[in-house]
C-alpha cells in the first residue's frame, strides 16, 4: 500500500505532472486547479507537464499556461520555454518521422479493424509522432477492448499503452520517462532524485518506477491491480482535487 502524500516532506526541483484525470476533472480543468498551477509557478517551483496529448496542444499548453515545460505525445516531443521564446525537441530525427508515420496508420488501421467501434482520437489531427486510438473519451469502449489494441500494436514493433482516455503509440524505446530524464539531463534545474512526479493512469507507471518520489491522485486505485509500478504516495482526492493536494503541501512546505 503506498503512503499518504502527507508523510512526504521533500521539497523538490521540478514537479513533473500528467494532465488527463491528473490535472482534469471529469475531462475538464477546475479554475481551483489552475489556480494552483499559478501558485507553483509563483512560488518558483517549475511545473512539467508530461501528457499523451498532442505536439498542438501542447504548444498551445506551454505559451498559455504557468508551466516550464511540455512533453508531449507520451515523450515523442518536448516543448520547453525560455523567456518569451519556446523551444521545440524531437525523439527522433526528422528525417524518419514521414515513413514511421506511414506504418503506424497502417498499424492503427489493424486495431480498428479489431475492435468493433474504435476509431482515432479527435486530436489525431494536432498530433505529429505518437498516434491515440480513442477508447474513453468520445467513444465508449471496455478495457478489454482497448487492451486488445494495446497487444496488437506492441507486436507490431510499437511503444503502445492505454490512457485514461486513449490507447497511444509510438516509436519504440520512447516513453513518458525518456523524455522526462532527457529534460532534466539537458536544462540542468535538479537530478532526478530531487523531482517529483504526479500520475493516474497505466502510462503512468514508467514513471512510477523511474522517479524515486512519485505520487497517485487517488483515481489510480482505479488502475492499481494492473500497474507493474505503482506510485510511492497516494493523494486522499482523486483528479485535479489530488493535485491541489500535493501543490498545496509542497507550498506549505517551500
Amino acid at each position: 500500500m503506498a503512503a499518504a502524500f502527507e508523510t512526504y516532506a521533500g521539497r523538490p526541483g521540478v514537479l513533473f505532472t500528467d494532465v488527463d484525470g491528473t490535472i482534469t476533472t471529469a475531462k475538464s480543468l477546475a479554475s481551483s486547479t489552475y489556480r494552483a498551477l499559478c501558485d507553483l509557478a509563483e512560488a518558483g517551483l517549475p511545473v512539467v507537464v508530461v501528457t499523451g496529448r498532442p505536439a498542438g496542444w501542447c504548444d498551445a499548453l506551454v505559451r498559455l499556461w504557468p508551466v516550464a515545460a511540455a512533453i508531449a505525445e507520451n515523450g515523442a516531443i518536448t516543448f520547453v520555454r525560455d523567456g518569451a521564446s519556446v523551444s521545440k525537441r524531437y525523439a527522433v530525427a526528422e528525417s524518419e518521422i514521414p515513413a514511421l508515420r506511414e506504418r503506424m496508420f497502417a498499424a492503427a488501421s489493424e486495431a480498428r479493424a479489431l475492435v468493433s467501434g474504435a476509431r482515432m482520437s479527435a486530436d489525431s489531427r494536432y498530433r505529429e509522432i505518437d498516434l491515440a486510438i480513442d477508447w474513453n473519451e468520445d467513444a465508449s469502449l471496455d478495457v478489454a477492448d482497448a487492451d486488445r489494441m494495446v497487444a496488437l500494436l506492441r507486436d507490431r514493433g510499437f511503444e503502445a499503452t492505454r490512457s485514461s482516455v486513449h490507447v497511444n503509440f509510438g516509436p519504440p524505446g520512447i516513453d513518458k520517462m525518456t523524455a522526462c530524464r532527457a529534460y532534466l539531463e539537458a536544462g540542468g534545474q535538479c537530478a532526478l532524485d530531487d523531482a517529483l512526479y504526479v500520475g493516474d493512469a497505466l502510462n503512468d507507471a514508467p514513471l512510477f518506477a523511474g522517479f524515486p518520489h512519485s505520487v497517485g491522485v487517488a483515481n489510480v486505485r482505479d488502475v492499481w491491480n494492473e500497474l507493474p509500478h505503482r506510485p510511492r504516495y497516494v493523494t486522499a482526492a482523486a483528479e485535479g482535487a489530488g493535485f491541489e493536494e500535493v501543490a498545496a503541501a509542497l507550498l506549505a512546505a517551500r
